[in-house]
């Protein structure tokens, strides 16, 4: 019987998810999960099933995985892809309210200014 191993994927992550555990020989279905979205009906988000008994095999892999998904991602600059960013201070006004919502950010390497 199929039981659910991850929930709520993104397409990109449930993509990286089977094959990771592909290359371990751990046979997995992706199927779409979650509310519909309009207008389409087809939901936005996927999960991946196994086998029952590949479970325990297979739960070094996913709490890896789950680890690494659920990590803070640090902020990269777009434009040169520097970590070197912090919020920016004496933003314009008219960037204020184009960024409204997030925080401006300023790369210290090539002085870019972008949403955060």
């Amino acid at each position: 019987m199929l039981v659910p191993a991850a929930r709520y994927l993104t397409y990109t992550e449930a993509v990286v998810l089977y094959n990771e555990l592909l290359q371990a020989d751990i046979v997995a279905l992706v199927k779409a999960h979650g509310p519909p979205s309009l207008p389409y009906g087809e939901g936005m988000y996927y999960q991946l099933l196994i086998e029952e008994a590949l479970v325990e095999v297979a739960q070094p892999l996913l709490t890896d995985f789950e680890q690494e998904r659920t990590a803070p991602k640090l902020p990269r600059c777009p434009r040169c892809g520097s970590l070197a960013v912090a919020p920016a201070e004496r933003v314009a006004w008219w960037r204020q309210l184009l960024y409204v919502g997030t925080t401006p950010m300023r790369c210290a390497t090539c002085q870019n200014v972008f949403a955060g």
